[in-house]
């Protein structure tokens, strides 16, 4: 159960992959290239609400955790500046050239020479090799950005998955490096205490799927979720429970800002809607790198999985068919109050 996309917006993107069947497009202007989908499908397809995949493992709670805190350590880095900035992913590798996926916001906080901080704690120059795409469509515009470093040392690079078989319910693993907290003995106020010395630890919050949008809130955010994203975490991986990388970390839940959230054509999701938006952290979907582009470098193609493993919920525990079937029906209930308010932008 998700909030799909209109049959319009689905084909757009269905035709847009299957152009480019998932591959690196290399531009005409200059030496610049077009970051295409890493996952060759339609983004947030409808579904059977009964087929969850990740869900089901073989492996106990504490084993799957353990393995999926293996897998994000070993592609996660720490982005630098003169203070420490926020998290990020090695998303691709060539040769000795490796690509960083993290926020344009956590880049924003800092200035120029960028360092990345790999798992066996080494550090490397990154400069920006993104830039927003070109596009007659303002609303492509994504809180994303691409790092590239170079290193003799080889490091493991994420395995992409697919956001559009995720659905309301599905566990999700959040990672990233949150920034240290200092507490005024004062005011009892915590701050956040930004040391590029501090060790590197990374930090792995479960939690669930909460909202799947239908489109696209500003800069990009679309899936919801109930993990505890921390200020650091911003630029980490989004993953499922077989390792893949389905979104970036991007904003946690109840910001202190109040207000609303606006989708990128300027219209508004219904209040129902908008208080789950509220207590959800949320991600950009990973497909969404297609709408950036990179210079000075050269892109391999990459990998696409070509099959996906969709257990049937049948399988599942019955306390996690429970659990699934709760969140469902309250995401039917929000959906049914944003009928009565006449929106027709939340539909199943």
């Amino acid at each position: 159960m998700k909030w799909p996309p209109s049959k319009g917006y689905q084909n757009q993107n269905i035709q847009r992959n299957s152009n480019h069947q998932g591959y690196i497009s290399h531009s005409t202007s200059q030496i610049a290239k077009v970051i295409i989908c890493f996952v060759c499908t339609g983004i947030f397809l409808s579904g059977d609400s009964d087929r969850l995949k990740a869900t089901v493992s073989s492996a106990s709670s504490p084993q799957l955790a353990k393995k999926i805190s293996q897998i994000a350590t070993d592609i996660s880095v720490r982005i630098l500046s003169e203070d420490f900035l926020g998290s990020g992913f090695i998303l691709q590798r060539n040769n000795q050239e490796y690509l960083v996926i993290t926020n344009q916001h956590v880049l924003r906080a800092g200035e120029p020479p960028y360092v990345v901080e790999t798992v066996d704690g080494n550090t490397y120059k990154a400069e920006v090799v993104s830039e927003p795409i070109n596009s007659a469509d303002s609303q492509e515009q994504y809180d994303l950005a691409i790092l590239k470093f170079v290193a003799q040392t080889e490091y493991k690079t994420a395995k992409v998955g697919n956001s559009g078989y995720l659905d309301v319910g599905e566990r999700v693993f959040a990672a990233g490096f949150p920034a240290q907290e200092l507490i005024s003995p004062k005011t009892s106020a915590i701050f956040p205490q930004p040391n590029i010395f501090s060790p590197r630890k990374l930090s792995l919050k479960p939690g669930r799927v909460s909202i799947i949008l239908n489109q696209s809130l500003v800069e990009g955010y679309q899936i919801g979720y109930t993990n505890d994203v921390k200020k650091g975490m911003s630029g980490g991986a989004l993953l499922n429970s077989q390792g893949e990388v389905v979104g970036i970390n991007g904003k946690h839940a109840y910001p202190l800002w109040e207000s609303p959230e606006m989708y990128q054509d300027g219209s508004e999701p219904c209040s129902a809607l908008q208080e789950v938006i509220t207590r959800s952290s949320l991600a950009i979907p990973i497909e969404k790198t297609m709408a950036l582009k990179t210079q000075k470098t050269k892109l391999d193609s990459q990998q696409l999985p070509t099959e996906l493993d969709i257990p049937s919920k049948s399988l599942l525990p019955e306390q996690e068919r429970r659990l699934i079937s709760k969140m469902q029906a309250q995401a039917e209930n929000v959906q049914q109050q944003c009928r009565r308010e006449n929106n027709s932008t939340v539909k199943f």
